[in-house]
């Protein structure tokens, strides 16, 4: 459980609102890997594919 990290935790660690991290989660169907209760626990994978979607929205909107 300590490389399981919460929609917060990766918006503080990728420097995002925890909202885009939350979108990019719900836009690719990113299911996770573990629930405690209402908290969602994703893995570094998932965190690697979120920063993906991440850079794909930046480069969409040419930042």
């Amino acid at each position: 459980m300590a490389n399981q990290l919460t929609v917060s935790q990766i918006a503080d660690k990728l420097g995002e609102p925890p909202q885009r991290i939350a979108y990019i989660i719900r836009k690719f169907r990113i299911k996770a890997v573990q629930r405690i209760g209402l908290i969602r626990l994703f893995d570094e994978r998932q965190v690697k594919a979120i920063q993906q979607g991440l850079y794909g929205i930046q480069i969409r909107r040419g930042i």
